[in-house]
């Protein structure tokens, strides 16, 4: 039943079986199944031994060319060989002079009327339409160094200076001209609001013209108090949830900084938005705390919106 390498071995056959008189048992079958299985293995051995070999001889192949290919001389390109070479068959193109009324090549035509003429004789005759009248004239006018008409310029027709005559008076009913009816400015509602992004305060910063009082108000209502900022002054806790007020805590000296401004300037708009009723300076110790508005029934108002007017001068709060 042993097999040498290089011949299958194959099952007996019922017939043979029979006449021996011994049937396949469980351990035959195994056997059999197991020498088939390691027959196919070195059959799948000898195959990918011999796809790698042929791998191996592609790849000497391939760097065997590259060698040879570095060994082939490059063949410089010139430049002014080709642009040469270009001309003369250009040259060798023949195209009719209508200015000069003889025969010419493209490359001259090119030269002395420009791409867009030729280029436009090329379509009518590769149309077989006849070439129009203007281009012709165009033609003739470049040929006698003139420009040609569709590239003249309209000249503003100017009028000679007359005598100044005496002014006459002026027919306008001024006393009867009414004013118009200015128109009434919309009443807008706090039920929309319009998201300012913090980089606003970078631009203003570099320009001039946003450096004004409204554009310090945003930047106190950026730093308002909200739920756990922790600040010297307890904007949160104390101010907001306590006093039930809308505050904003921020120093002369990081306002200045984030605005670009001078202190004195800083102080000068805290003033007038002060003055107008806009937000309320009060002293917190020996700094100020910014009042932007209240809290009533649990609704944040503020001053700048008109939905709450202080009653009383603000003083200090301890």
């Amino acid at each position: 039943m042993k097999t040498e390498e290089g011949f299958d071995w194959k099952a007996p056959s019922p017939t043979t079986a029979e006449t021996s008189g011994n049937s396949l048992t469980d351990e035959g079958i195994e056997k059999f199944t197991r020498r088939l299985r390691e027959s196919e293995e070195i059959r799948a051995a000898k195959k990918q031994k011999e796809r790698e070999k042929k791998d191996l001889e592609v790849r000497q192949l391939v760097a065997e060319l590259e060698e040879l290919r570095k060994l082939i001389p490059r063949e410089e390109i010139d430049i002014e060989e080709i642009k040469r070479e270009a001309e003369a068959e250009y040259k060798s193109i023949p195209m009719y002079d209508w200015g000069a009324r003889k025969e010419s090549n493209e490359h001259d035509m090119v030269m002395k009327y420009g791409l867009k003429i030729v280029d436009e004789l090329r379509r009518c005759k590769w149309d077989a339409e006849h070439i129009p009248k203007s281009l012709i004239a165009d033609m003739h006018r470049i040929h006698e160094g003139k420009l040609p008409l569709r590239w003249k310029k309209n000249k503003p027709a100017t009028r000679p200076v007359g005598k100044l005559e005496k002014a006459i008076d002026s027919q306008v009913k001024w006393n009867e001209i009414r004013e118009k009816p200015g128109r009434k400015p919309k009443h807008f509602k706090n039920d929309q609001f319009s998201s300012v992004k913090a980089g606003f305060f970078n631009v203003a910063r570099v320009n001039k013209h946003l450096q004004n009082p409204t554009t310090l108000l945003l930047y106190l209502l950026q730093h308002r108090a909200w739920e756990g900022k922790r600040d010297k002054h307890n904007t949160y806790d104390t101010w907001y949830r306590k006093r039930r007020l809308i505050v904003a805590s921020v120093g002369v000296e990081k306002i200045c900084a984030d605005l670009g401004v001078h202190e004195k300037t800083v102080r000068n708009w805290v003033n007038a938005l002060h003055k107008s009723g806009v937000i309320r300076k009060l002293k917190d110790g020996k700094e100020n705390v910014y009042v932007l508005g209240e809290v009533i029934n649990n609704e944040d108002l503020f001053y700048y919106s008109g939905e709450i007017r202080g009653k009383v001068k603000p003083g200090s709060l301890h």
